[in-house]
């Protein structure tokens, strides 16, 4: 049913679009976010793990924004195309070209616009900089400025005015101050991000001083990933509390900064189904999840006489969010063609087997896992380190029973990170454990270790037991660690790991992806099993000798 409903809607569109030309105009706004690199067919293993459909990628996208566009033309609708950032880094095809496979498929599918993300940078100030000379469409960013002159990097254009069928549409928009401490120093040099909200509002009144009939924001900052909660937390905020907070939220860009009509948020690959909008500012939020699996599509009513919005409706079964099933959405011949010369191109040496795991190899965000125990064993291994860990966003992908490729572990670990070692005391262990617990942290991936830890204690006190190689962590002696040039820099929260000085830290030579494929090339088939290294129990309590040792 759903698939014929889209069909009989393309069929007919121009139908459509000329009956409510009449009362209105129809602005189809088309959005993205966080593709990273997903312009490529992928399985969709969530839907089905045994037999997945198969999800069109870029082409399907431009099989349904194609026929629209074309029909819109005779209608005197208008569309538009934008995205919310962190475009390419994450699959073959975008990370081994730089980016440059993804902003060619953007060009190509003329995008209005998007706006850096954090992972936009993780290839180097100067890899972004060829991106953006490459692509035929602005990248926003109200807030990054260029720490010698003051002003606004010039690479970037805090907004642009998008004319189309009578219609002046201001686009402005702002990368994550959180890029500051997420991305490695080198590359982000001469950089600051500045705080968001007022980056913003100076934008938004330059526009409306420009005449603009609507104000789009592409913010790369995630909504809630629960709307209602979000909202009641919002609501014991300031405008003064938000400008204090380190990190803030899409939802409270769209509360404190007046004039925004549209919302386009990203970073967090929590796609909503349908617009948040806010009930102050009436600004209507907009959110995808992740990796191209789905296109966004929005329906907007604009009022001839104001200009304004009178209205907004979805594509198919009330849902913003079309997932991009190939047999639903057939891909444009010509997108098609040119995905598959880049994956010729760039995945051809990554198909080829390279081990097997009996079993499933999942991820946690939030305790043990096979998976991340088995990333951290790798990391103990390779360095002869006593306690090894890892961030949880750092993996990005499970694993399925049987052959391995080399495919399937660049999607665990796309980002490059090299692994490093270095010697602390146990106190240093300690320290780093409790930070990843502090606040409402979900903790990380260990190995080596055995951690008993007790939500209900005060910040500093959660840790109640530590074994390493069976016996109790102490203070004052000295173990290796081992963990990723990336958390090294102080990433995750891990802000004392910059105390090291880096003369003292030992780095490898070797990617922790490739750490990862010698492994499976040296040990399968591969079986791992949980040891419940990663322990929560509320009712725990630290010993007397724990205290001791640690100066409860």
């Amino acid at each position: 049913m759903f698939k014929f409903y889209i069909l009989l809607l393309v069929l007919l569109s121009g139908v459509l679009f000329a009956r409510e030309s009449e009362a209105v105009q129809r602005l189809t706004v088309f959005f993205t976010n966080d593709l990273h690199g997903g312009i490529v067919p992928q399985k969709a293993e969530f839907l089905n793990p045994e037999f997945p459909p198969l999800l069109g990628g870029g082409a399907s996208a431009a099989g349904i924004i194609r026929q629209v566009r074309r029909e819109a033309e005779n209608s005197g609708a208008v569309t538009l195309l934008i995205d919310g950032g962190d475009t390419f880094q994450g699959t073959l095809v975008g990370t081994l070209s730089k980016g440059e496979a993804v902003v060619e498929y953007m060009n190509r599918m003329q995008y209005d616009a998007t706006v850096p993300g954090n992972h936009d940078f993780d290839l180097g100030k100067d890899n972004l900089i060829e991106r953006i000379k490459q692509s035929q469409f602005p990248w926003i960013a109200a807030n990054i400025y260029d720490k010698e002159t003051g002003k606004v990097w010039k690479w970037v254009k805090p907004w642009v005015i998008v004319e189309k069928q009578g219609l002046r549409i201001g686009i402005t928009g702002t990368a994550t101050t959180g890029t500051a401490t997420m991305s490695f120093p080198d590359n982000i040099k001469g950089l600051e991000f500045r705080h968001e909200i007022p980056a913003l509002q100076q934008s938004v009144n330059e526009l409306r001083t420009e005449g603009v009939d609507l104000v789009v924001a592409l913010v790369h900052i995630g909504l809630p990933y629960d709307t209602r909660e979000g909202y009641e937390e919002l609501q014991q905020q300031t405008r003064e509390s938000v400008m204090g907070d380190h990190y803030i939220n899409a939802m409270e860009v769209a509360h404190f900064v007046k004039g925004i009509d549209i919302l386009l948020g990203g970073h967090l690959h929590r796609g909503y189904q349908q617009a948040w909008e806010d009930p102050v500012n009436h600004t209507i939020c907009l959110q995808n999840y992740a990796n191209g699996g789905n296109l966004g599509w929005v329906d907007f009513n604009i009022d001839p006489a104001t200009k304004s919005i009178a209205g907004y409706d979805y594509a198919a079964d009330d849902n913003a969010l079309l997932l991009l099933q190939q047999d639903q959405f057939w891909p444009d011949s010509t997108i098609s063609e040119f995905v598959k010369s880049q994956q010729a191109l760039y995945e051809a040496d990554f198909r080829g087997v390279i081990g097997e795991t009996r079993a499933s190899l999942n991820r946690s965000s939030t305790g043990e896992a096979p998976l991340n125990d088995l990333l951290c064993d790798v990391l103990c291994a390779r360095t002869g380190s006593d306690f090894s860990f890892m961030n949880f966003g750092g993996i990005r992908a499970d694993i399925k029973s049987g052959p391995v490729t080399r495919e399937d572990i660049f999607k665990v670990l796309p980002f490059g990170n090299e692994v490093v070692s270095f010697q602390a005391k146990g106190s240093f262990i300690k320290l780093i454990l409790e930070q990843k617990l502090s606040g409402s942290s979900r903790g990380m991936a260990i190995g080596g270790v055995r951690v008993v830890f007790n939500r209900a204690l005060p910040e500093g006190q959660r840790v109640v037991s530590v074994e390493i190689g069976g016996e109790l962590l102490e203070p004052e002696k000295i173990y290796r660690i081992a963990t990723t040039d990336y958390l090294m820099e102080g990433n995750s929260g891990l802000y004392m790991l910059r105390r090291i000085p880096r003369e003292k830290v030992d780095f490898h030579g070797i990617l922790l992806r490739d750490a990862l494929i010698e492994h499976f090339q040296q040990h399968s088939p591969i079986s791992v099993k949980t040891d419940g290294r990663w322990k929560r129990d509320d009712d725990a309590q630290a010993t007397e000798e724990w205290k001791g040792k640690f100066e409860f």
